[in-house]
């Protein structure tokens, strides 16, 4: 199945929407520019601004006063026109080839006069440091700020055609689980089964994704599919998690069973409905990341087990920031304030103390609303889901 031709979504209204947001913050932060390294977070931050997906090589200069400049590698043949006419929200005027990043991010500051101003950074966590002391060395006037935050608050409350892009990830979420579902049959390798699914992917617009399966009751962690036979009465665990060519993504994690779970699996999966119930109910505006994180992990506990890989927001890419963690002391803390209309996946990996199997992980999106969260991906609720006979 051949992908169709991918075409813009997002209105001419949304770009209003996103820049003037973004020159009023940075004007109120006292902030002449925002520059974005094209490399960040899987190349999301240019592309909300652009509608074109950033890479390393690649990079914005956003300012208050006047039009954003796009700068594009010079070895790839694309053009400002090229890019307009696949759906770029820069003009063409403001497209420049660069051989090298740095210096020509460099001219470009001192010829919007801002060599000596107050500059924004989408990030120092991602920009190499030979590009940093360059750049410093040909503007040592420039005060860049670390703007990753600042940003992120922009990015991450969704607008209703966001949200409406989002539910098409998520319709197609529900195609590759129906599919995977339906050839879920034992004597096939995993590799088999979602080979398939990657085919509907395909047909969909789907490019980045990631696809993990657990079908080894003896393991405490899934991996990518592999040449393991699916055999029952072993139960299944599928998760793909997956970006549309034109952006925005999804993820939704099911635990497939030939039967009814029994004894620790069966309390491991009234935990899951539990945390399902925690979240609507307590997932609010202003609930620190962190806060939200140890939530999870101490309601996890009292029940006696433990887990990682809490979740992480969801929005242009499938794994958008913030990550959710209990603290400094984990992998992919930052400090973050969970605000209205961001959307989060909640996917917690279970397992018995000691980092030992058994292991249940079931993961759902949610939109944190102003008054109420909402469960979005209600598709195969079952805990587990139950593999139909015959």
């Amino acid at each position: 199945m051949k992908a169709k031709e991918p075409k813009p979504e997002l209105s001419l209204k949304e770009k209003e929407r996103r820049w003037s947001l973004l020159r009023q913050t940075l004007e109120k932060a006292g902030l002449a520019a925002l520059m974005i390294y094209g490399g960040t977070q899987l190349g999301v931050p240019v592309h909300y601004l652009t509608r074109i997906w950033g890479s390393k090589l690649n990079a914005l200069i956003f300012p208050v006063d006047g039009k954003p400049i796009l700068l594009i590698p010079s070895n790839t043949g694309a053009t400002g026109q090229s890019l307009v006419k696949q759906g770029c929200w820069i003009p063409a005027e403001n497209i420049f080839p660069s051989a090298h990043l740095a210096v020509d991010l460099a001219k470009q500051i001192i010829n919007l006069k801002l060599q000596k101003s107050r500059v924004g950074i989408d990030s120092f966590r991602f920009w190499p440091v030979q590009e940093y002391q360059i750049f410093s060395e040909c503007c040592p006037d420039v005060q860049l700020v670390e703007a990753h935050r600042l940003f992120g608050e922009i990015r991450g409350p969704k607008s209703s055609e966001e949200l409406a892009v989002m539910e098409k990830a998520i319709r197609i979420s529900d195609l590759a689980h129906h599919n995977f579902l339906a050839h879920l049959k034992p004597g096939l390798t995993e590799v088999e089964v979602v080979k398939r699914v990657n085919d509907v992917l395909e047909a969909h617009g789907v490019g980045d994704r990631i696809i993990l399966i657990h079908s080894r009751p003896e393991l405490a962690y899934p991996y990518f599919p592999g040449p393991t036979m699916i055999q029952k009465p072993n139960p299944v665990t599928f998760s793909p998690e997956f970006t549309r060519n034109l952006g925005y993504g999804a993820q939704m994690i099911r635990a497939y069973w030939w039967e009814k779970p029994k004894g620790v699996y069966k309390k491991m999966f009234a935990l899951c409905d539990e945390l399902r119930r925690m979240i609507i109910q307590e997932f609010r505006p202003g609930l620190e990341i962190t806060r939200a994180g140890q939530k999870i992990e101490d309601l996890v506990r009292q029940w006696g087990f433990e887990c990682d890989k809490l979740g992480h927001a969801v929005g242009l890419s499938y794994g958008d920031a913030p990550y959710i963690t209990a603290g400094p002391h984990e992998r992919d803390y930052m400090e973050w304030t969970i605000l209205p209309n961001e959307v989060y996946v909640v996917h917690p990996m279970i397992r018995a103390k000691g980092g030992k199997p058994p292991f249940v992980m079931i993961g759902d999106m949610f939109l944190i609303g102003k008054k109420s969260t909402k469960w979005m991906t209600t598709t195969l609720p079952g805990l587990p889901v139950i593999i139909p006979q015959g």
